[in-house]
């Protein structure tokens, strides 16, 4: 969104003022290094530094001080869970593959009659899952069947369509009184409770528990701003994490321990309903990417000791190897992007503070759930400066925990019919998303990605447009990772990261091919999730008034024969001059920082008057956007997509990307709105319409020009855009 308009150039969208990437013409302007350099550093001095700073935090601790009074509905303490009254059944689930800390664990334990502890492998959270991710599971299963065999408590492994089914069944069949399960946000989480739920009306009793941070701040009372949330908790010290678990009462079973093969559970699953999402996956190369094919429980106690005692750098060199240690040049561009910064002159110390703990930790804890919160956060507190800004992540991600869980209380009281509002857990973080109450097969199912400081809400009124055409349209919308009520992680975020959100979001969650939209960043994340995903998976790419760097056919030709080839083609053979990419040279850390923070505090004040610029024939979605935009800049870490602008990988140009779609039978329609001030205002919209449509010679495209309509037409004329989009699926892209 254009709240952070000047942001927008590294990616190509043209601002007043700010060096573009689109004039007047359909040509190329890449904004030098040195322009960011200075700009930062001008914001950094006319702000006067640590000066304006320091005044600003002692307004804000005055400010916590009064939030604080007022914070009494704020939060609501977690009940406490009921024990088993005669025998119990603890479902895990990934979110509680552990021993340790583990109240429905604890509370089950002292079943007068025993306990009886499963793990089921279910088809539709395996059809999510990419093969490190599977990996990670099963190995996380392992670690807790010899935790638990420690403890005396055999662990029953089976493998089902349906789990909740299978939950019940062996309710039945050991005549449990309660069973305990953990709540989680994510939705396969959700939806497998709620099943359990609905199955279980007559009994046996349904036990859902979770593990706080903080046992006084269970769930979120009335607010949604983390303001106030902060100043409530400012006194209440994390929760010590709980005794271990007694042997419980023993009693005889015929238990299946064995952990299923691969091979098996992909037998198991096609053989599902969810067999064709598996196929869809294993139709691409998809490359492992960034990250550990090992989990557990003992795993994770052994990274955070190791965080603990030696820091950040060498829980890094331990699971990555010593920077710059020869590897071959990673196939994942998120991973190429994580490298190219990781062996920069700082080395894995030019990573965002907490960055290591986060990436390393992330679907361990948070995903798997090998350890608790409580568990690392007594560890953390222990240690150094390290541990203390994996503490400030470790808040964020309770933080988040609780506004998923209180958006879902929220959505399920008032219904947002027919959409959902639900959560995904991309690499751990949770991501919300709005999706279809009852999905249809009849049209190809849309998947919208917003831009710049938007939300997945934005593109609500569009939904409910295409919805109620006589040949409805399915359409999902994310929160990319740093936007919206989006988790907001300390990460070196770059375009590629984005885009492999985009894609893991679309296998996992759509589970079908689609057509991608996108509107000004967002638009260049569907690009480059299209030229990834080719025309089998991706249907077609709607942009909405897109960013991108856009070259005229003979300017990009020239461009191809100065530079040595795509930009693709030259990440895969280096990350600097040798490649004939730009070499990493980032600025201070603490100038990138001051100059992000500055510059959300500066636009806070002003999102409204951004917006009302931004919607010149509507304006009246421009107050609720304005609210949202602002309690979402309020998130902890919020100012860390801005920080992260220094650290994007070389931008590919939308000629490389739509040349890559267009050559597997993708198809464009381009619906811009004509008096977007931004791209080079409205004069440069119908240069910027026809750059798109003759970007790739002989591609498919179609132009819809939206006079009247500014940077955001899917929201400010959704009506105007569902027929465009409509009518073009209908004809051209349906099957």
């Amino acid at each position: 969104m254009a709240a952070a308009a000047t942001l927008s150039a590294p990616l190509g969208l043209a601002v007043p003022g700010v060096p573009v990437a689109h004039r007047s013409s359909v040509e190329h302007q890449t904004p030098p290094r040195a322009n960011w350099q200075r700009s930062i550093a001008l914001a950094a001095g006319l702000s006067q530094l640590s000066g304006i700073r320091a005044r600003h935090e002692r307004r804000l601790q005055s400010r916590h001080v009064r939030l604080a009074r007022e914070s009494v509905s704020t939060l609501v303490p977690e009940p406490t869970l009921a024990e088993a009254s005669d025998r119990a059944v603890v479902w895990f689930r990934a979110g509680d593959l552990r021993s340790q800390d583990h109240p429905g664990l604890r509370a089950a334990s002292a079943a007068p009659q025993g306990l009886l502890c499963c793990y089921i492998f279910e088809a539709n959270e395996l059809a999510r899952l990419s093969q490190r991710r599977l990996a990670l599971l099963r190995t996380a299963v392992e670690d807790l069947q010899r935790q638990l065999r420690k403890l005396g408590m055999p662990l029953h492994i089976l493998v089902a369509e349906d789990a909740a089914q299978e939950v019940m069944r062996l309710s039945k069949e050991v005549g449990a009184s309660d069973v305990y399960v953990h709540e989680d946000p994510a939705d396969v989480r959700m939806d497998g409770l709620a099943r359990l739920q609905e199955l279980c009306k007559e009994g046996p009793a349904i036990r859902t528990w979770r593990s706080p941070l903080r046992v006084e701040a269970g769930s979120l009372g009335q607010t949604r701003a983390h303001d106030v949330y902060a100043a409530a908790i400012q006194a209440v010290e994390p929760t010590a994490p709980l005794a271990p678990v007694d042997p419980p009462a023993s009693w005889d079973f015929d238990y299946n321990e064995k952990i299923p093969s691969f091979e098996d559970l992909r037998s198991k699953l096609l053989a599902s309903s969810s067999g064709g999402q598996l196929l869809l996956r294993e139709s691409l190369n998809y490359a492992p990417g960034l990250g550990s094919d090992v989990a557990g429980e003992e795993e994770a106690l052994r990274i955070l000791e190791l965080y603990v005692q030696e820091g950040a750098e060498a829980v890094a060199k331990d699971l990555w190897g010593p920077e710059g240690a020869g590897k071959e040049v990673p196939r994942s561009k998120e991973e190429w992007a994580f490298r190219r910064i990781a062996n920069g002159p700082d080395g894995y110390r030019g990573l965002r503070p907490a960055e290591v703990f986060s990436r390393t930790l992330s679907e361990k804890l948070l995903w798997l759930g090998c350890i608790s919160m409580r568990t690392a956060a007594q560890r953390l507190q222990q240690g150094s400066e390290d541990c203390q800004a994996a503490l400030e992540a470790l808040e964020a991600n309770e933080w988040h925990r609780l506004l998923a869980l209180a958006d879902l209380r929220e959505a399920e009281s008032t219904g947002t019919r027919p959409l959902d509002v639900r959560f995904f857990r991309w690499r751990g973080y949770l991501c919300r998303y709005i999706a279809p109450t009852n999905p249809t097969a009849e049209m190809p199912p849309l998947l919208a990605i917003h831009g710049f400081a938007a939300s997945c809400t934005q593109f609500a009124p569009l939904a409910q447009a295409l919805e109620e055409r006589e040949h409805p349209m399915d359409v999902y919308a994310l929160d990319l990772i740093g936007f919206g009520h989006a988790e907001k992680p300390p990460l070196s975020i770059t375009q590629y990261v984005w885009e492999q959100c985009v894609k893991d979001f679309l296998l996992a969650v759509v589970g079908r091919p689609a057509v991608l939209m996108g509107n000004s960043i967002g638009g260049y994340m569907a690009q480059s999730a299209a030229a990834f995903l080719g025309g089998e998976i991706c249907l077609g790419v709607v942009l909405l008034n897109s960013a991108g760097p856009l070259l005229s056919v003979k300017d990009y030709q020239t461009l191809l024969q100065n530079s040595g080839g795509t930009v693709i083609e030259r990440m895969q053979k280096g990350y600097g001059s040798d490649a004939g990419l730009p070499e990493y040279s980032p600025p201070p850390q603490w100038l990138v920082d001051f100059g992000a923070w500055a510059l959300l505090t500066g636009l806070q004040p002003n999102i409204s008057g951004i917006l009302k610029r931004l919607y010149p024939s509507n304006q009246e979605p421009t107050a609720d956007l304005a609210l949202e935009i602002l309690r979402d800049s309020k998130d902890p870490f919020a100012s860390n997509v801005i920080g992260c602008f220094s650290r994007l990988g070389p931008n590919r140009p939308t000629n490389e990307l739509l040349a890559e779609y267009a050559s597997t039978g993708g198809r464009l329609l381009i619906c811009q709105g004509m008096a977007d001030q931004l791209g080079g205002g409205p004069d440069n919209q119908p240069i910027r319409l026809q750059g798109f449509q003759s970007a790739v010679p002989g591609m498919h495209t179609r132009g819809v020009p939206l006079d009247g309509c500014g940077h955001c037409p899917h929201h400010e004329a959704p009506t105007r855009v569902a027929d465009a989009v409509h009518s073009w699926v209908f004809e051209e892209v349906r099957k």
